[in-house]
Formats: C-alpha cells, structure tokens, sequence
C-alpha cells in the first residue's frame, strides 16, 4: 500500500470506494484523530480503522473487520482515506485562507514566496551549488531522486548512492559514529519507501535492484555502526522482505531467473555469515524453487555452508532447519525424518520438529519431544517453552499430576505465585512433603531479593509462621518486613513491632533527605492500614521527638496526621 493520498480512487478498487463513500456521507466516519504522527485513527460503521500517511502518500492501513484481513481492503479503510483527505484538504484550506488574510498586512519572506519567484534554472543552479559545497544535502538529494536517473545502470545508481553515504559516514578507523548511522538509516528508509512504491507500481526490476544494493553495501558495515546496529540491521532484512513480496507478486520468469541466480552466487560470502545474513539468501532460494533439479541445487548448497560452519565453528542448527523445510516442501518427508531425528539434541531442531508435531495433531509425540528436550538439559529459553507447553497439555487433559509437576517447575524457574497456586489447586495428598522440599531448594539458592520474597511468601500462605518470623528478623529486611507483616501481627505482636522500631531505625540513620522521609510516611501508612495504628502513633511520637531537625520528616509526618 504506497500511493497518493490524493489519488486513491485510482487505486482501490470500485465496490469498496462506492461503499466508502456512502459510509462518509451517512455520517458513519467518528473520531477521526491524528494518534501520532502521520498516523490516524477512527471508528467506522463500528470499527476501528487506521491509516498511515507520509507526508501525502498512503504508507499502510489496517481495519479489525473481516474484509480487511481477507482482501487488504474494506469500505471502513475507503471510508477513513475519503474522509482523511477531506480533513487534510480543508485543513489546508483554512491555512491558505490564514496565509492571504496576513498578506493584507506586511507579507514574510517565506521559502514558498522565494520558490514563486525564482526560475527553475536559477533553482538548478542553486541546488547544484549547495550539493557540491553540503555532503549531507547532495546525499539527501540523490536518495530521493536517484530512482529519476536513467543514463545510469539502474543497480549501479544505488550502488554508487550507498557507497558514497558509507564514505561520508564514516571515520577514519571505519567505524560509524551514531550520528553518522543516523544519516545511513535515513537514506535507507528513503529506499524502502522507494522499493515498496516500486513494487506497487509493477516496477520489479528497479525494486529488486534497490534492495540487492542494499544487503550488499549495507551488510559489510553493520557491525560498525555504533548504537544503531540494530536498525540498519532491519533495513536489510527488510529489503529480504521486499524480495520476498516481490517473488509473490509473480514477476516475469526471467527476472525470477536472475534472482535465483544473484542468490545463489551471494550467498555463501563470509560478510554474510559473519553478520548471520546468509540464511536470508536460503529463505528466499527456498520460494525460488520452481523444480526438483533447483530443490536439490539448494540443498547441495546448504551442505557446502554446513561445511564452512563447522569449519568456522558456527552453530549448524539454522542451517539444518532450513535443510528439513526444504525436504519437507518437496515431499521427502522420510529424508527429513531422519535428519531431524538425528539432530534432535539441538535446541532449533527440537522446537521444529515439537512445531511439525503439534501441526499434525500428534499430540503423544509432542510430549515425548518436550521430555526428550528436558532430559537433555536445553537452554533455559528452550527448558521454559518446553515445561509451559507440556503444562497446557496436561491441563487439556486434565492430567492433574502432570499439572503439578509442571506448575512446581515452572515456579521454580519464575517464583510467578501464579504457578504456586496452580500447583497448589493440584496438590496430592503429599503436599506438605513437596512444600518442604521446594522451601529446602529455595533456601539453598543464591540469595537474591526476589527470591527472599517468595520464600517469605511460601512460609506466609503455607501458614508456616513460626518460619516466617524467623526468616523475617534473620534477613533484617523492611522491604520484607512490609511484604509479610500483616501475617505475624496477630501471633507475633510485640516481635513485630520490635522489628519495626529496629529496622525503621536503622533506616532512618543510614538514609537523609525527603525520599527518606517520604518511605517513612509510606511504612507509617502501611502500618496504619494492616491495623497496627497504634505502633503508628507510638513511632510518629519518637520520630517527633528525636529528629525535629529533619524538616522533610517533620512535613511528611504532618502529612500523615492529615
């Protein structure tokens, strides 16, 4: 979706404008809004309805509706750009109207009352001379207009464009400080644009050319650009994405050609792999595939990579997903199975064959892949996926006992009390026993605050507060101490309020200024609230009496009274 705002009606089709239309004048367009930048909203007929344009150009839509997510487009959609471009024109109207009123007084020499007057070849010039004596214009120049050039190879032109932004960008050491990333990121967005419009228009050889360049020139220099790799980062894979949307567009068989053959070529440079760009070139190789001859081409060519991977020491499991989607997509489902089954150890492989499990409904093999995973130690990434798959499983099932065993896991890993209390729902009868043991692992863990918390937590709920006292005056936490208190007010009176005053104290000596003050009144409140007023009042006397020099105290135990 790239066109002009202005221009819609010549690029959505009939039967959704004449509906849009009808929309727009029965009053059904409401609260259109500008949500952000460029980018505005509004309720159509009942549905939500969004637009992007930059600056008058239509850079992407969207509506909730059924229609939309079907076709791309909808009477709500036609309707909020009929309506979007109604605003903007009477917006503009108003300005214009606002312009002439100020030219009955002292006009302003404005950049659009000089570019009125001037000719276009003293323009011409103009631009000519500030582009030889201003890097940073003639580079915003050439992104913009570069696709207007037709004496030059068209490749070529973007070529020779980013390789002179890469020149201008960078430093003597060939880094690329983060201002000069930022000028890189600004012409690369100046291209995608340019390669969306491109394919819009049915331009695939210029949107092809454009984004070759750009993985190219861009991948080589991505680790140096300091503080905006990231983003340059997604520049490229954005250009793999065009390519992607460009392959589905069906272009002519002989740019397909081309494609396949500049893919395979390009693919297996270091600079690619280095920057793990080289996997893209074998997705879109994998939608290039027209026969079995090419099928196997591929395939050959991902052993060779395989090869200089373990030559590099690279991780091969990319690699050999890849390998099982291609097998898989020309139907060599048992070369697949082995494979995959082979290499069922590493993590990628794993998750991929548990994904072409769960496709195919074959729910026993899921479970025994996500055991298999967990036996074998994975990563805590991939142990995390595999524990809360198998726990959704066995709640399917109601498989109680697996619910528990997964719900403790789980908890041991995140201290989320909400998988405490699944477990607990799910309990045998042996749960005291899995408690205590649970307690015992917590405890011989590294001593963290969060993980103080949940076993103060697990003492509390589990009615443990002999335990719990204990642990709280062990730890010497206020933090702590606010978490559980209200448990030990009934039983453990007078130690709490012992800890309290200690710990308060403590605080107090060690910490000066208003936040300091402020957290005293929040304990203070606190205590009020779980029903030890009467501490409150006791402590609020103390602190009176022997820090009336801390003026922010005072004022925020003024505060408490009030």
């Amino acid at each position: 979706m790239n066109f002009p705002l202005q221009k819609l009606e010549a690029h959505i089709d009939d039967l959704p404008l004449a509906e849009g239309e009808a929309l727009l004048e029965s009053g059904a367009v409401e609260r259109l809004m500008e949500a952000e930048k460029h980018l505005w909203v509004a309720v159509v007929d009942g549905q939500e309805a969004e637009v992007q344009v930059t600056p008058s150009r239509v850079v992407a839509g969207s509506c909730e509706c059924q229609r939309f997510r079907q076709q791309g487009m909808c009477e709500h959609l036609a309707a909020l750009l009929l309506a979007l471009r109604r605003h903007l024109q009477s917006r503009q109207d108003g300005r214009r109207q606002a312009r002439q009123k100020q030219a009955e007084g002292p006009r302003k020499l404005t950049t659009g009352i000089v570019l009125g007057h001037v000719s276009k070849e003293d323009l011409v010039d103009f631009v000519r001379e500030f582009a030889r004596t201003n890097r940073n214009f003639a580079i915003a120049l050439k992104a913009r207009f570069a696709s207007a050039v037709s004496e030059i190879d068209s490749k070529e032109k973007y070529l020779q464009l980013l390789e002179s932004t890469i020149n201008a960008v960078r430093k003597a050491d060939r880094s690329i400080t983060l201002r000069g990333s930022q000028k890189l990121a600004s012409v690369l967005e100046e291209l995608q644009l340019q390669t969306i419009q491109a394919i819009d228009e049915a331009d695939f050889t210029e949107a092809t050319y454009i984004a070759q360049s750009i993985i190219e020139k861009v991948t080589p220099v991505l680790k140096k650009a300091k503080g905006k790799e990231r983003e340059i980062r997604h520049y490229i894979s954005q250009a793999f994405d065009n390519l992607q949307r460009l392959v589905s567009r069906r272009p002519a068989p002989s740019l397909l050609k081309e494609l396949r053959e500049y893919a395979m070529a390009e693919h297996s440079k270091l600079a690619y792999r280095s920057n793990n760009i080289d996997q893209a070139f074998f997705k879109l190789l994998m939608l290039l595939c027209q026969s079995p001859t090419e099928e196997q081409e591929l395939l050959d060519a991902l052993e060779q990579q395989k090869a200089k991977y373990q030559v590099e020491g690279r991780p091969l499991a990319p690699l050999l997903v890849l390998q099982l989607n291609i097998l898989e997509r020309a139907g060599r489902a048992e070369e697949a199975r082995q494979l995959m089954e082979h290499n069922l150890s590493l993590p990628d492989v794993l998750q991929y064959a548990i994904e072409q499990a769960r496709a195919r409904g074959k729910v026993p093999r899921v479970k025994a892949l996500a055991a298999f995973g967990l036996k074998l130690g994975m990563p805590a990434d991939v142990k995390s996926s595999l524990e809360s798959m198998l726990l959704l499983l066995a709640e399917s099932e109601e498989d109680w006992e697996e619910v528990n065993r997964y719900a403790m896991l789980r908890f041991m890993d995140t201290l989320d009390f909400s998988y405490f209390e699944q477990a607990r729902r799910t309990a045998p009868d042996d749960w005291a026993e899995q408690v205590d043991g649970m307690l015992e692992q917590l405890l011989a863990q590294p001593y963290t605050a969060r993980r103080r918390d949940a076993v103060a937590r697990v003492f509390a709920e589990e009615g443990k507060l002999e335990s719990l006292i204990g642990y709280v005056e062990q730890a010497g936490s206020l933090d702590l101490l606010l978490l559980v208190g209200r448990y030990l007010l009934v039983p453990y009176r007078d130690r709490l309020f012992y800890l309290y005053r200690r710990l308060l104290a403590e605080y107090l000596n060690n910490h000066l200024g208003r936040k300091t003050s402020q957290r005293i009144r929040e304990v203070l409140a606190h205590l009020q609230d779980i029903g030890a007023g009467e501490l409150a009042e006791e402590l609020v006397d103390e602190f009176r009496a022997k820090y009336p020099e801390r003026h922010s105290l005072m004022e925020e135990l003024e505060l408490l009274d009030g």
